[in-house]
């Protein structure tokens, strides 16, 4: 990962899986609203042939009524008709299942049927046969007026269907490409995070050889419990030493990763923050979660601070100088090496494809912020964590609760 070329190759991958993901949405949404206009479209003319279906109903019970014209409801009748053939013809136009077409058929069908008892009931009205007429219209005009209104709602539930099965099948399809650019883009975040761990290193310590201030998770005082601070000769002593090669247990990683993904609510992450502070040699972990503007982080949950620390910890601003603060703005693991007075630090940001959500601080010992396995296990660890939590509702400040 030291290699430009490699990085450069990285970066144009994530690029292109991230846009093909955003183009693909972008098409499949367009082509959804389309599709939804046109059952729209089709719903309206479907209830358009309905309604004409009922006036010409309508229009024929009134050539036999008593005291009404009837050449003026045959009239009526006849415009009606004009309408419903219109509208099938649309719907024909229009039609996208074979269910649909065949039901649109039926209907044409039964009209033509309705022209053919319409014509002999004006003959009868005419001729001044009444109940010949009524006998034609009441029976045979109304049962091919309800198969034409049945079969045009037939159509019109055969496209809504189809346009529900298309929708959902879409939906599917985009959810598989936003969660194969989102593995692309956590891969890489990982890959350039773990590349820059030592860069890092390098750059603190040139910060402190020039005495300039260091970029802490939190106040450095946070990070002492009571009984710290009188052990902190004693860890002047070990500042000095080299970084022990650790040996992390990722299937217990693994274990961890697991019950995090079974997580339902908050009070179950102490005991699974506690395994993971275990893992990575933590006297303490606090995950800290972002606001919804992403503006500052509210401590929620910790591991190993008494409760009174825990509330005097506040909120860490998104522009602050320091590396909890930098993790959330660059969404990539940031450490604090050891010194005299205070064990490493690891800050590994929670990210998912909105941005990063929050951040896994964990005070580490034994310079466990230089050891890699340590840092691949809190990336990992945060990266499960990023799955469950998301920012609070308000920007208020949250209290967490303490072990």
């Amino acid at each position: 990962m030291k290699s430009l070329v490699i990085r450069l190759m990285l970066l144009a991958v994530c690029f292109i899986a991230s846009g093909i993901a955003v183009y693909f949405v972008w098409t499949s949404e367009t082509y959804t609203r389309q599709s939804a206009d046109g059952v729209r479209a089709f719903d309206q003319a479907a209830h358009e042939a309905e309604r004409a279906v009922l006036d010409v109903r309508a229009a024929q019970h009134a050539y036999v009524a008593a005291g009404q014209d009837a050449q003026a409801w045959i009239t009526k009748a006849a415009a009606s008709v004009t309408i419903v053939k219109a509208q099938l013809d649309y719907l024909r136009a229009h039609a996208v299942s074979q269910q649909a077409q065949n039901a649109i058929d039926n209907a044409a069908s039964a009209l033509e049927d309705f022209d053919q008892i319409d014509r002999r009931a004006r003959d009868y009205v005419r001729n001044g046969q009444p109940l010949l007429a009524s006998d034609a219209i009441f029976a045979d005009g109304t049962e091919s007026t309800s198969a034409i209104a049945g079969s045009v709602e037939a159509a019109r539930a055969a496209e809504a269907a189809v346009h529900a099965d298309e929708q959902a099948a879409t939906r599917r399809a985009e959810g598989v490409a936003i969660a194969a650019a989102a593995v692309v883009v956590l891969v890489t975040i990982l890959l350039f995070a773990f590349s820059t761990t030592a860069q890092t290193h390098q750059a603190d310590a040139g910060t402190v050889a020039d005495g300039h201030a260091r970029m802490m998770p939190m106040n450095a005082a946070d990070w002492l419990r009571p009984g710290d601070r009188a052990a902190a000769p004693a860890r002047a002593a070990a500042a000095i030493e080299p970084a022990a090669s650790t040996n992390i247990n990722f299937g217990a990683v693994a274990s961890v990763c697991a019950d995090l993904a079974r997580v339902v609510d908050t009070h179950a992450l102490p005991p699974l923050l506690g395994r993971a502070a275990e893992l990575l040699d933590a006297p303490g972990i606090v995950l800290w979660i972002a606001d919804p503007d992403g503006r500052e982080l509210s401590p929620i949950v910790t591991h190993g601070y008494s409760q009174s620390m825990v509330l005097r910890l506040g909120t860490i601003l998104r522009d602050d100088e320091n590396a909890t603060a930098a993790a959330l703005r660059t969404s990539l693991l940031q450490t604090v090496d050891t010194d005299a007075v205070s064990n490493g630090a690891i800050a590994a940001p929670l990210v998912t494809p909105g941005g990063c959500v929050g951040i896994m601080a964990a005070e580490v010992r034994h310079h466990g912020e230089k050891d890699p396995a340590k840092l691949a296990a809190a990336s990992i660890i945060a990266a499960q964590l990023a799955t469950l939590v998301g920012p609070p509702s308000t920007r208020a400040q949250a209290r967490a609760d303490a072990v």
